[in-house]
């Protein structure tokens, strides 16, 4: 485990700082804290009309930004010089819900404390539905595990969606990691047509979600929206039973990867149709 925890206390390719290191300086060890500066910076697209902005369609844009590098370079034309800032929503980068994990990751491992990215879905965002979201999973060192928590939760969203829970302590009955989501299903105790967003549901979401949070804990956490060559491009309805107990393999090592990281890392890199491709170029915006 503690090889695991400075595994995860160590960037990864869309967490980590090269120029920009002025911006993140002196990041304090304190979730709460770091919590408040991903807010600083940081509007959600989907709850833009909340905070009385109308997004034309260059703004939309920006949440293709992939790494907090690339995303310290925008904050920095706008005028930002450090993430401690408090400007006005407008002067905000536009973001979803991944990047507000991302972002509280790369503090949170700028400040030294084993964080990482985990996609699933939230079952507080729409009622009787587990919608696709990320959280940030930190180490607590107090409490000896990892605590899950919702950076993108300001007192605003809270408040709108009459939360009943602590977002800087969100348990796993609110929301549901990808490999846990997938194997709930394929027991037959949840509805995977509850599962998704928008106009996707049912195991053609799950299977996305999966792979991506597969990936994210192997340190490198794509976008909801990337699709690459295999498993996360082929057609639901093209799967064998083969396909599917496939995603059945790696949910289960997903959910043991505090025990044995190998094992998850020697499956995926092994499997072309799961890994993300070496070459990012080779990834492409399933949303153009």
């Amino acid at each position: 485990m503690k090889d695991t925890l400075k595994l995860y206390q160590e960037h990864d390719i869309m967490t980590e700082i090269k120029t920009m290191k002025h911006m993140v300086a002196d990041i304090p060890k304190d979730i709460k804290t770091i919590v408040t500066y991903v807010q600083n910076i940081l509007l959600h697209q989907h709850w833009s009309e909340v905070y009385g902005l109308e997004l034309g369609d260059e703004r939309k844009k920006e949440p293709f930004i992939r790494s907090f590098e690339d995303k310290l370079v925008f904050l920095n034309k706008l005028g930002f010089t450090h993430v401690s800032e408090q400007r006005t929503n407008e002067n905000k980068m536009i973001s979803i819900c991944r990047d507000f994990s991302i972002v509280a990751v790369a503090l949170c491992r700028e400040a030294g404390i084993p964080a990482r990215a985990r996609c699933g879905f939230a079952s507080y965002l729409v009622k009787d539905k587990y919608i696709d979201h990320w959280v940030v999973e930190y180490w607590n060192e107090e409490k000896k595990k990892w605590v899950m928590v919702d950076a993108q939760l300001d007192v605003l969203q809270q408040r709108a969606l009459q939360l009943s829970f602590d977002p800087l302590d969100v348990s796993e009955n609110y929301f549901i990691t990808g490999p846990r989501a997938w194997l709930l299903c394929r027991e037959g105790r949840f509805n995977p047509e509850l599962f998704g967003i928008f106009k996707w549901w049912g195991y053609d979401y799950l299977r996305c979600n999966l792979i991506l949070d597969a990936n994210s804990l192997l340190k490198v956490p794509m976008q909801p929206w990337d699709i690459w060559k295999g498993y996360k491009s082929l057609p639901i309805e093209e799967w064998t039973e083969k396909d599917y107990k496939v995603m059945d393999e790696l949910s289960i090592l997903a959910l043991n990867v505090d025990n044995n990281y190998e094992a998850l890392y020697k499956y995926v890199q092994t499997n072309d149709k799961i890994k993300v491709p070496k070459d990012l170029s080779e990834v492409i915006n399933g949303l153009e």
